[in-house]
């Protein structure tokens, strides 16, 4: 009677070989595969505890110990041969075999239903709606394990992505390119989470009282006087006031020809101040209304639209920074998400920054003894920003340092240029929508 062995190597590997190894161990199994005897095999990746190197474990199902003996009289070597040129001592194995006692099926008992949905279960979990087959009523001991879990360790891959986002400039960005996408975080997810928690912390926080209708103004003794919000003046006493004019110069003996034609040709003129006039467009009519609106409560509601649109024109200026960026990087060619990456990731540790800068900025000004230790570090973490992105081309990119630093000066200025146009432009959307 023949019996099946599992012939099992598991090799640790140095990280800087990781991807290459993935990248050419299925071939490698596949020609193990190919010798006489060899029915199947799985390859795994045991978890790696904290300072260890990685590892990679294949599981071969053998036929017999006849089979395994001619593998490893015939093909061993050589396979063995090809992998030690590729990876030389980077890659170190250990093999074993496991021969099986006994064989042990499970007892056969009768399939229950789900507590949800009633459907017939067959293995640990209901094939319609997903619920575990062994659902109960939670212990006060499992809930509180529970909430727990939920509190201290939610989802790893938020803990592990936040740690390499902030510690290592530009490693989350390379660890992405390189393939390991399942340890962490997607770049649009977190940029998306992040801007959206520092957007929210800005609405929560007090406001900086800028556009405070009733804020003080000083006087030029010193004094201080509240101003009251102007009350709006109705379209028709606008409109009025042209009429009026027109009675104050016939009063003064002026001509009516004059009159008119003094009219007419600064009707144009008149548009943001009294109001439609016949020579004016829709445009013009729009910008007045909108102009009207921003000094009757002083721009608060311009400025809460312009708040409001800010995140949507972050969308559209993002892929047009990466965009420029490609121009920079011609060898080796990069791919267009590869920079797309980058940028997500360099905007969400900004807008990290930016959330906890604003909380330290709020409790500085409490004004408590050695209050000004944090403005002390809000003013670093602001000079670290600079070198981070810098650091962050450095890694992703590989170039050396001098044309690194030419690279990052050049993309941060058309960064800025392409910001300033992309939010002149939402400015400008945002005041015509005030109209």
């Amino acid at each position: 009677m023949t019996t099946n062995l599992i012939y099992e190597v598991e090799c640790q590997l140095d990280p800087d070989v990781v991807a290459d190894y993935d990248a050419w161990l299925p071939g490698h199994v596949r020609d193990v595969l190919a010798c006489p005897g060899f029915h199947g095999a799985s390859i795994e990746s045991p978890e790696t505890p904290p300072g260890e190197r990685p590892r990679r474990r294949v599981r071969y199902r053998v036929e017999g110990a006849a089979a395994l003996d001619n593998y490893l009289e015939n093909d061993a070597t050589r396979l063995r041969t090809e992998t030690a040129q590729r990876f030389g001592g980077r890659v170190n194995c250990e093999r074993r075999v496991f021969k099986p006692r006994h064989e042990l099926t499970p007892p056969a008992r009768e399939p229950g239903r789900c507590l949800n949905c009633g459907t017939v279960v067959e293995g640990r979990h209901c094939a319609q709606c997903g619920q575990a087959a062994d659902a109960h009523v939670l212990s006060m001991k499992e809930v509180m394990g529970d909430v727990t879990h939920s509190l201290l360790h939610l989802d790893s891959r938020v803990w592990r992505t936040l740690q390499l986002l902030v510690r290592r400039p530009g490693e989350l960005t390379r660890e992405f390119i390189a393939g390991r996408h399942q340890s962490y975080i997607p770049p649009f997810r977190l940029y998306l989470a992040v801007s959206i928690i520092y957007f929210a912390l800005s609405a929560l926080l007090p406001e900086s009282g800028l556009l405070d209708v009733d804020a003080p103004v000083i006087l030029d003794d010193g004094s201080e006087t509240a101003v009251a919000k102007p009350a709006p003046r109705a379209p028709a006493e606008l409109k009025d006031v042209t009429g009026e004019l027109r009675k104050e110069l016939a009063a003064e003996g002026v001509p009516q020809e004059d009159i008119d034609e003094a009219l007419k040709r600064d009707g144009s003129c008149r548009v943001s101040i009294f109001g439609d006039t016949p020579n004016s467009t829709d445009l013009e009519r729009a910008l007045s209304r909108a102009c009207e609106n921003i000094k009757r409560d002083r721009g608060r509601h311009l400025a809460e639209r312009f708040a409001a649109t800010a995140p949507k024109l972050m969308f559209l200026f993002l892929p047009l920074i990466a965009a420029a960026a490609m121009l920079f990087y011609w060898r080796p060619r990069r791919l267009y998400a590869e920079h797309l990456v980058l940028f997500l990731h360099n905007h969400a540790f900004t807008f990290l920054l930016l959330a906890v800068t604003a909380i330290l900025n709020e409790i500085a000004e409490l004004k408590f003894p050695f209050a000004g230790v944090l403005n002390l570090v809000m003013f670093l973490m602001w000079c670290w920003l600079p070198y981070y992105v810098y650091r962050s081309m450095r890694v992703v990119y590989g170039n050396g340092r001098a044309l690194t630093v030419l690279k990052f000066f050049t993309i941060s200025t058309i960064y800025f240029v392409l910001l300033g146009i992309t939010m002149l432009g939402g400015l400008i959307y945002t005041v015509y929508g005030l109209s």
